[in-house]
C-alpha cells in the first residue's frame, strides 16, 4: 500500500505518530502557531532555539555566532578530523532552552521520497553561510560602538519584535558574549556599550533584552559617537 501523510514514522529513534510535520519557520512562526499544529494532530512541531557556536584559534577570543530556529548544523563528528592544517577547538553554548532534530543515515534514505525536503534543507544551509559572510563583513567595522550597533540590528532582523516603544532584540547577551560577536576584548564592549546607550539608540532593559530605537542604520551614513571623556565626566557628575 502506498504510504499516507497518516502513516508513523520513525525519526532518528523517535517513533510519531504520523508524517504531517510542522518545520521551523524562522521569523513567521511562534509558540502559539507550534501549539495549534499540535493540538490539531502534528506528528512533529519544531520549538524556538537559540544557541551559540564559538571556534577558538590560538588565544581566547572567538569567533562566535548565534544559532537559532531553522538552523542545519553539522554533527560533532565534522569537527574532529585529523587532516585539517590550522588547529582549532569549538565550543557550543546554549543561550535559551533548545530543541534539535537528528538527521541520521535513516532520514537520508527517506529523503528519497520527499526531494521537496532535500531543496529545503540546502536552503537553510546556503542562507546561514549568507548570514555568516555579513557577520564577517561587520566585524571590519570601526570603531566598536559602530559594530555593536551594527550587530544589534543584524540580530533584529532574526530574534526582533516590533513594538510601540521599539525594536525589542528578546536576547539575553551578556558583555562577553557580545565582545565575542563583534570580536573585542570585554573591558572594550562594556565602555563601548555606554557610549551606545547613552546616544538612546539602544537600551539594556532590567530583564538583559535589548530595546532599538529609531531606524537602522544606513551604510552611507557616519556616526557620530560622543567623546569618551565626556561620557565619563557626565558619569562622575
Amino acid at each position: 500500500m502506498p504510504t499516507t501523510l497518516n502513516d508513523p514514522w520513525t525519526l532518528g529513534g523517535i517513533e510519531l505518530p504520523n508524517r504531517v510535520v510542522l518545520a521551523p519557520l524562522a521569523g513567521i512562526g511562534n509558540w502559539f502557531v507550534r501549539l495549534q499544529a499540535k493540538r490539531y494532530g502534528a506528528g512533529l512541531t519544531f520549538s524556538e532555539m537559540v544557541s551559540s557556536h564559538a571556534v577558538h584559534y590560538r588565544n581566547e577570543k572567538t569567533c562566535t555566532e548565534l544559532l537559532g530556529e531553522s538552523d542545519v548544523l553539522l554533527p560533532p563528528s565534522a569537527y574532529v578530523r585529523e587532516e585539517k592544517l590550522v588547529r582549532y577547538h569549538v565550543q557550543w553554548h546554549v543561550i535559551e532552552p533548545v530543541r534539535l532534530a537528528v538527521l541520521d543515515d535513516a532520514f537520508a534514505r527517506r529523503l528519497t521520497e520527499w526531494p521537496q525536503v532535500t531543496s529545503a534543507l540546502f536552503e537553510r544551509g546556503m542562507r546561514r553561510a549568507l548570514r555568516m559572510s555579513v557577520h564577517q563583513a561587520l566585524l571590519q567595522l570601526s570603531p566598536v560602538e559602530t559594530r555593536l550597533l551594527v550587530l544589534f540590528w543584524f540580530l533584529a532582523e532574526r530574534w526582533g519584535h516590533v513594538t510601540p516603544a521599539g525594536i525589542l532584540l528578546r536576547l539575553r547577551l551578556s558583555h562577553q558574549l557580545l565582545g565575542q560577536l563583534v570580536g573585542s576584548q570585554r573591558a572594550s564592549v562594556t565602555t563601548a556599550l555606554q557610549r551606545v546607550c547613552a546616544s538612546r539608540m539602544v537600551d539594556r532593559r532590567s530583564d538583559g533584552t535589548w530595546l532599538l530605537h529609531g531606524p537602522p542604520p544606513d551604510e552611507l551614513a557616519q556616526l557620530h559617537w560622543q567623546p569618551r571623556d565626556l561620557l565619563a565626566a557626565a558619569a562622575n557628575g
